[in-house]
């Protein structure tokens, strides 16, 4: 079952482990681009990781081109060796998405804020609303099947006090591969806040 604790975070303040060079790569949320992660791809660089962005200017969500534009930059960078995905908010759902469809490439999904659990409660509503007309059938379809267990190891952060997606749709069935880790701050902040970073690099760290 999902875990839904309100106990408050306690990360350590110690050194935090240093990267192995792997390959990670990133997916901006809903309506941002490659530029929302930049503070996060750069603390991430400078613990050893080697950080790829998606090539992505602006996240409409799952249309068919954003969609074709995931695989091939994931089918690109995992030639020879596995690759981590980290997505923010829906760029986690598509990170997810990802991972269903290509486990073997795949070493470990991070999702950052992530609404995994359909529908998801936003005031950004309107705004999806609008993107609709431009979303793959096919996946929207099918996108209930996101919240299922994947494959490969998934660690998903939350934070209680988000603002802006029900910190509960962000929650993942828990089991050996699968965890969630709370964390304090508003979701437009999470790419600089030291807690989510923190929680990132350890996760990338354990798996």
């Amino acid at each position: 079952m999902a875990r839904q604790s309100l106990a408050p975070p306690d990360y350590p303040s110690g050194p935090l482990p240093r990267g192995d060079g792997r390959t990670v790569l990133m997916i901006p949320g809903f309506m941002t681009g490659d530029w929302s992660m930049t503070r996060l791809g750069a603390f991430l660089s400078g613990l050893g990781y080697r950080v790829e962005t998606a090539q992505v200017v602006f996240n409409a969500g799952p249309t068919p081109r954003m969609i074709a534009q995931l695989d091939a930059t994931l089918l690109r960078l995992a030639k020879t060796v596995k690759v981590a995905i980290l997505g923010q908010s829906l760029g986690g759902v598509l990170a997810r998405d990802l991972a269903q469809r290509h486990p073997g490439k795949v070493s470990l999904v991070v999702t950052l804020c992530s609404p995994i659990r359909f529908p998801v409660t936003t005031p950004l509503e309107p705004f999806a609303r609008l993107m609709a007309p431009l979303h793959d059938p096919k996946w929207i379809a099918t996108r209930h099947a996101i919240a299922k267990p994947l494959a490969v190891p998934s660690v998903a952060i939350y934070s209680t006090d988000d603002g802006i997606v029900d910190w509960r749709q962000c929650l993942q069935d828990e089991g050996p591969n699968a965890e969630n880790i709370q964390i304090s701050g508003p979701h437009c902040t999470m790419g600089s806040n030291p807690q989510a970073q923190r929680a990132v690099a350890r996760a990338l760290a354990r798996r």
